[in-house]
């Protein structure tokens, strides 16, 4: 495991000794919070901001980070979503890949968790305390790797929740090789000659699936959450190899330019909202997450 750099964030961190120590204790103080989950399992790291006191919210945005560019020698925990909840003054938990802080060469990791530990089933009653503590729907949120992991946990998760995404990833065997790869390495310590194999991809693919969650090409997965929102630019890749097959699993509806509703509260919308695999402006996810914020605004009626 790599060295943390909890300095770097520059508020105050609280490490607990279980889930329960942080449930009865945490009293919604903001700074860095450290979870620990006992032997052999990953504690999880979240970031919480100062606006998560404030009384008037009903919604609570849960970030989650996509690829670490440029990593080099940046060392985690890292978290996503601060500057865009702090310019909103909304409350944000945001929530690092423990994966990241396992192995410094690797820059994405989907938040599966690897295939000894219960990371997913942890996070998910990490996310259930602090619903229950804070008495908000959970907004997921993430792009790309990021988009995989809010949707991978928004459909698994047992409370009132909603779903924004950008370019997610859907299945991670189908994302770029060398990232895939990475992380096949790193997580599952697969050979260098087996990842070479011409059939490395069907070889891992039958090794990995039983242990952690690879892909999220399940029907519930646009339909479980109470509301989703799925934005996909127009000229990615990602439209024909990640939304395409998902949309299919979904829905007999052909897949079209501009919002394809599946119903007022779960809505793809296909637009060149940026080039290529670029995220959206900051913009429009700040304007979508202040609307989403009301409860009551369903995602047909949401301002573009």
């Amino acid at each position: 495991m790599t060295d943390k750099n909890y300095r770097q964030w520059q508020v105050l961190h609280y490490v607990w000794d279980n889930l329960s120590d942080f449930k009865n204790r945490w009293i919604m103080l903001p700074g860095i919070h450290t979870i620990q989950f006992g032997k052999d399992e990953s504690p999880i790291d979240i970031y919480v901001n100062e606006y998560i006191n404030a009384s008037d919210f009903k919604a609570q945005p849960v970030f989650f980070t996509g690829a670490i560019s440029s990593r080099g020698d940046k060392k985690g925990p890292f978290f996503s979503g601060l500057g865009l909840t702090n310019n909103k003054k909304l409350p944000l938990i945001a929530v690092a890949d423990p994966s990241l802080d396992d192995d410094a060469s690797l820059s994405l990791a989907w938040y599966t968790g690897g295939p000894t530990d219960n990371f997913t089933a942890n996070l998910l009653a990490t996310l259930t305390v602090l619903q229950e503590s804070l008495k908000r729907e959970l907004i997921f949120i993430g792009g790309s790797g990021g988009g995989f992991a809010a949707l991978n946990i928004a459909s698994r998760f047992k409370g009132d929740s909603t779903a924004l995404v950008w370019n997610p990833q859907t299945d991670i065997y189908e994302y770029a090789e060398r990232f895939v790869k990475a992380y096949l390495r790193s997580r599952f310590n697969f050979a260098f000659a087996t990842l070479g194999s011409p059939d490395w991809k069907q070889f891992c693919k039958s090794r990995t699936d039983s242990k952690v969650h690879t892909h999220v090409l399940r029907s519930q997965t646009l339909t479980a959450p109470r509301r989703v929102i799925y934005l996909q630019n127009s000229a990615d890749w990602h439209r024909s190899k990640h939304l395409k097959p998902l949309w299919s699993m979904t829905t007999q509806k052909e897949l079209q330019e501009g919002i394809n509703s599946l119903d007022d509260n779960h809505i793809v919308f296909v637009r060149e909202f940026a080039e290529g695999h670029a995220p959206p402006p900051s913009t429009l996810i700040g304007s979508l997450l202040e609307q989403l914020m009301d409860l009551s605004m369903n995602a047909k009626d949401l301002k573009f």
